[in-house]
């Protein structure tokens, strides 16, 4: 499995987990009222700064176990050989840059379609709140999807097109 797999899996699973931990946070006991918008917006806020610094701390701890994982495969090598082996696995090539590319532009496109089906949640009456959950929800859903699509272009494979 390609480096570009691996980090995507990782982000997926943390990404499942945040979600998940929200969720019972969301339908717990401690959750704000369902028409206080204010109180679920700055949830919501405090949730993304958090998804923001796990990941970035999680992209850290893989990055940090891949070098480990590489030198201990590479028993019979120095620093400098291992290092270069780690460098020349997260060179990023123009396959790598058109699957990213199509991978984002599946993730726009569930963001783009839970922006409308917020407002149209909206003009149905919903509550303000459950449009705002929507909303993120799809982000969430489609940067999910962003990384499966990542994973499977990676593992089988892109076409021009």
């Amino acid at each position: 499995m390609s480096y570009t797999s691996k980090r995507a899996l990782v982000s997926m699973g943390v990404g499942f987990l945040l979600l998940a931990a929200y969720a019972l946070y969301a339908f717990g006991e401690a959750s704000p009222a369902m028409d206080d918008l204010k109180s679920w917006a700055v949830v919501l806020l405090v949730y993304v700064v958090a998804c923001i610094a796990v990941g970035i701390v999680i992209q850290i701890v893989f990055h940090l176990a891949l070098a480990v994982g590489i030198s201990a495969n590479e028993k019979n090598c120095d620093s400098k050989k291992v290092e270069r082996i780690i460098k020349s696995s997260m060179v990023e090539d123009e396959r790598d840059k058109l699957i990213n590319l199509k991978s984002a532009n599946i993730s726009y496109q569930f963001a783009g379609l839970g922006f409308v089906a917020g407002l149209v949640a909206l003009a149905a009456g919903t509550s303000e709140v459950v449009a705002l959950h929507i909303m993120a929800g799809a982000f969430a859903f489609g940067s999910i999807v962003e990384g499966c699509v990542i994973v499977f272009l990676n593992e089988r494979g892109v076409q021009n097109g």
